[in-house]
């Protein structure tokens, strides 16, 4: 069995270089700002469309964040859930994110890759918009490389078994108001996809940006490393802190701490979580852009000049966790009840740097 999984995982691996080495380049520096999307899962706005709690969320920001500050717009694919749906009544259904995606698009400022959920997209004939489909893109800085593709290149069962998983949802779930069950759902299975890019990713030094498992990932990673690491730092800061700041990081570390527990409480994983791929060094390679469908709001990858950054965005209708705790910024988008919050950020050449020296 080992040794079949060992074979399965060198053929996933010669795709992805073939995926790679077909990839169209684009310079960076082309555009001032990128911003990174993926999984929308648009469908009908009916009741099993698992956009319609973020829609507005998500045409909000395009349209009074990221249009007006001229970002460049990647949907990094399963933006149509045509395993659910079809296109025509998705596309009828939200005519205004359409609207969205043309403006970007008139400014040659929309590439859109396919995903396993919206793959059908390619073989279709006379689509209803005239966007240019990507199976992945390659975004160079400098010497660098970013590698942005959905991710479900990196699952043997979404290779094999795509077209059975649609006909079930489509014909099966879809009549029983069945929400999606997917790769999202299993942390093992996660683990799984974001462990073969991750390995794909630090041999060949490059900056690989999916989406497909819907869990935001910031250089390797997980929320659960990310809240650890922001305590250790934190520690650091109290010990040389003036007296002026030491309360403020008090509170802060009380908060992440409070954090962290309840994710291993709620989550159940204790040790299943407390990974870093496994390796000799961390490798921030791997980054993963999470989704437009989750229950307290939407993540996104942000790139300006020579920064990356993971952002929540979130209602305060719905979730003001980031409002109540300390070691948080949010950003109020207008007047409105949406804010924009960094979750991290960090200088590419100095994530390049680390990966071509520790790789």
């Amino acid at each position: 069995m080992a040794k079949k999984n060992q074979l399965s995982t060198k053929v996933l691996y010669r795709k992805l270089d073939k995926l790679y080495e077909q990839s169209p380049i684009l310079d960076i520096h082309s555009k001032k700002k990128w911003v990174i999307f993926s999984d929308l899962h648009m469908g009908d706005g009916g009741s099993t469309d698992d956009f319609k709690q973020n829609a507005n969320l998500f045409t909000s920001a395009l349209k009074s964040y990221y249009l007006k500050r001229d970002h460049a717009l990647i949907l990094n694919g399963d933006v149509e859930e045509l395993q659910r749906f079809q296109l025509k009544k998705i596309v009828n259904s939200w005519k205004e994110v359409y609207r969205l995606f043309d403006q970007f698009n008139v400014k040659d400022s929309l590439f859109k890759t396919v995903g396993n959920h919206d793959l059908e997209l390619q073989l279709m004939r006379n689509l209803p918009f005239n966007y240019k489909l990507y199976d992945s893109l390659r975004l160079r800085f400098g010497n660098d490389n970013l590698f942005v593709f959905h991710g479900h290149q990196a699952s043997k069962k979404y290779q094999e078994h795509n077209e059975l998983i649609g006909f079930t949802l489509k014909y099966f779930a879809n009549p029983l108001g069945i929400k999606s069950y997917s790769v999202s759902h299993s942390s093992k299975k996660q683990y799984k996809i974001e462990k073969r890019v991750y390995g794909f990713s630090s041999f060949n030094k490059v900056v690989s940006i999916i989406g497909h498992t819907h869990r935001p990932l910031f250089e390797s990673l997980h929320k659960v490393e990310r809240l650890r690491y922001k305590i250790e730092k934190l520690c650091r800061d109290y010990a040389a802190a003036d007296s002026n700041e030491i309360d403020e990081i008090k509170s802060e570390i009380k908060s992440h701490k409070k954090e962290l527990k309840k994710y291993h409480k709620e989550n159940n994983e204790h040790g299943f979580q407390s990974y870093v791929y496994n390796t000799l060094f961390h490798i921030p390679c791997l980054f993963n852009s999470g989704c437009v469908v989750g229950k307290r709001g939407m993540t996104c990858i942000e790139i300006e000049e020579d920064k990356i950054r993971l952002v929540h965005w979130f209602d305060k209708r719905i979730s003001k966790k980031y409002l109540m705790q300390s070691g948080y910024q949010p950003e109020r988008l207008g007047d409105s009840d949406f804010y924009r919050m960094v979750v991290n950020e960090e200088s590419l050449q100095y994530v390049f740097t680390r990966i071509n020296f520790l790789s």
